[in-house]
């Protein structure tokens, strides 16, 4: 209870600090609304246990309405409040301090609730159904960029989700994606007759468990009064028929969403209430873009297990390594170890790499970007058909990172620099093609038109009225990707392809700190001379 008050003063916090910087209090109402009420339909609140631990399962607020109706409150208050917010006025403030002040009560009302047994109702289609929708909405979008061709593309898209959602609901579709069918769960209430039936088959079911215990030596059950003795676990054979223990004091990031924001539109209504004016005229799509930025974030950090106290434990080894690291080991000459000599050498081919790589890449990109500018291809259905074959060759050819490449490469040519270089090679040339046809693109069309009136060839086009105005620019490009590309076979040399990187690795692997902290320095100081060296050419030239 004490994190959950926690969270409410943040978001208390938040919300004065926004109004002593004369931020629009209506913005911070509306957002917090929204987000709460994605929060409500896709953030896991509590935690229900199985018999093991892959059987929990992590309810969102609404899962937990069939438990806990007094839930649905929070929904309606959240479309009350932003009815309120929209109407502007003195309104805005009592919308904030009654919204977020009645669904941070509801929320402490069910924390407050105790464990219970509960029973899993999957609610099958849903999950489909939203990925079809997903489909059919991303189809349906390309129908802004052809206005001709509305209908045909909402027929398409319409067709796609249909055949989606079929697709994903069949026996096919489950065999591909199995965790789809059904993965979202209502939790039903059970009762105290489900509870004692439960318990009496568990205790029954001691006496047998015990002798096998005995035999292989492990500590014996004791009989329970409740499932609550079990501490958070569930008989198997309760667990195998869909049951599990709900336990609301078990928050999860969900609670974070719900009371901070729940706390960021209170503390907007308070400071409303004493600065009415506190209000602009976009606060609605600044709400909504608030709202999304949460929704999308907080999972995130929750997917990436991002946990400071994580760091802080772990803070003991990097003094000791940044103890072991310095001062560097440059030459040990009594062991016939010279690490600078090998960090010197190292660092040149890792130079290499990034040259040659870039130099390839540059090589195919310049011919290819031609192909791939839109302002060059648009003469016959032809050349349009080639435009789009070669966008869509530079879209997936970016797509596969270089890393993946390196790994691919090591394993078909074996260890070192070659596997590097076709690596970086063949992944710039779809980024510097990119951004070359998008110079081409961009050209000045009064050179092209004067020489086209003349009955230039298009050859003599391309060589005195394009390539004077874009070549500035490819080299900019090419030593901007030169620069990346450094920093990339720093990485490449961890999985095998060659040098500075590889070093580190064997550093590393090896213990030798002081020896691989010349390395991390060579690189820094690498890095820097190649930025400015760049920097100053580009200058030159655009």
């Amino acid at each position: 209870m004490t994190t959950i008050l926690l969270y409410l003063l943040i978001g208390v916090g938040l919300a004065v600090l926004s109004g002593v910087a004369k931020g629009s209090m209506r913005r911070l109402v509306i957002g917090g609304g929204l987000g709460i009420l994605v929060a409500f339909v896709a953030f896991p609140f509590s935690r229900s246990s199985g018999f093991l631990s892959r059987e929990t399962v992590d309810p969102t607020l609404l899962a937990l309405v069939p438990t806990f109706p007094l839930l649905l409150l929070i929904p309606l208050l959240i479309v009350a409040t932003l009815y309120l917010a929209l109407r502007g006025g003195g309104l805005v403030a009592w919308a904030g301090v009654i919204g977020g002040g009645g669904i941070a009560l509801v929320g402490l009302a069910w924390y407050a609730q105790p464990t219970q047994v509960v029973r899993l109702a999957p609610v099958n289609g849903l999950m489909e159904g939203l990925a079809a929708i997903v489909l059919a909405a991303a189809v349906a979008l390309l129908a802004q960029r052809s206005p001709r061709l509305r209908l045909p593309i909402y027929a398409v898209a319409a067709l796609a989700g249909v055949l989606t959602f079929l697709w994903l609901g069949s026996s096919g579709g489950h065999t591909y994606l199995p965790r789809m069918a059904g993965y979202y769960k209502l939790l039903m209430p059970t009762g105290s007759e489900t509870e004692r039936k439960l318990v009496e088959d568990y205790n029954a079911a001691i006496p047998q468990k015990n002798a096998i215990l005995k035999e292989i030596g492990q500590p014996t059950l004791e009989p329970i009064t409740s499932l609550t003795d079990l501490k958070g676990s569930i008989p198997q054979e309760a667990s195998e028929a869909g049951y599990r223990l709900l336990q609301p004091a078990r928050t999860q990031y969900g609670a974070l969403a719900l009371f901070v924001l729940a706390g960021l539109m209170l503390g907007a209504g308070l400071m409303g209430l004493r600065r009415p004016n506190l209000q602009e005229a976009g606060d609605l799509r600044a709400g909504m873009i608030f709202a999304g930025v949460v929704s999308i974030l907080l999972p995130a950090f929750e997917a990436t297990e991002f946990q400071l106290q994580r760091l802080v434990k772990g803070w003991p080894f990097l003094v000791g390594f940044f103890h072991k690291a310095w001062p560097p080991n440059l030459a040990n000459p009594d062991a016939n170890v010279f690490p600078l000599q090998s960090v010197l050498s190292e660092m040149a081919l890792t130079i290499e790499i990034a040259l040659v790589g870039t130099f390839l890449a540059a090589i195919f990109a310049v011919p290819s970007s031609f192909l791939a500018a839109r302002n060059l291809t648009q003469g016959s259905a032809l050349m349009r058909g080639v435009f789009a074959f070669m966008r869509g060759f530079y879209n997936v050819d970016r797509g596969v990172d270089t890393l993946i490449l390196a790994l691919i490469f090591v394993a078909a040519v074996g260890l070192g620099p070659f596997a590097g270089v076709l690596a970086m090679a063949i992944h710039s040339i779809a980024d510097l093609g990119k951004l070359y046809s998008e110079a081409i693109e961009n050209v000045d069309k009064g050179p092209i038109e004067a020489l086209e009136s003349t009955g230039a060839a298009g050859v003599n086009v391309l060589r005195w009225a394009i390539l004077p105005q874009v070549l500035p620019l490819f080299v900019s490009y090419t030593l901007y990707r030169f620069e990346i590309n450094f920093r990339v076979s720093v990485v490449l040399g961890l999985v095998g392809a060659g040098g500075i990187g590889y070093f580190i690795k064997g550093a590393m692997d090896a213990g030798n700190y002081d020896q691989m902290i010349i390395g991390v320095i060579a690189i820094v100081i690498v890095v820097n001379l190649i930025d400015f060296a760049s920097s100053w050419l580009r200058s030159r030239l655009v």
